[in-house]
């Protein structure tokens, strides 16, 4: 079992976490890819790979969005 304000609060870490990786992330795919001696298909299939995990981390934020507003809305104190 777990309190309110903790879930809420380690909710917010995850948030934080993911919002965090993502410019992180494409900073060191942007200067792989510069020093990289990919072809440019190659390159173009790397760069649509991350833009769907920027896509899915962007759900992902939404939906930890989601459960914390809920557990803050409800009165229950713990889950």
């Amino acid at each position: 079992m777990i309190k309110k304000d903790r879930l809420l609060s380690q909710i917010e870490q995850l948030i934080n976490a993911e919002k965090s990786l993502t410019p992180l992330l494409n900073k060191h795919v942007t200067t792989s890819l510069f020093f990289s001696n990919l072809k440019d298909d190659e390159r173009e299939k790397i760069i649509e790979y991350f833009q769907n995990l920027v896509i899915s981390k962007t759900k992902h934020v939404e939906i930890l969005e989601g459960i914390k507003s809920d557990v803050a809305g409800r009165e229950r104190n713990v889950y």
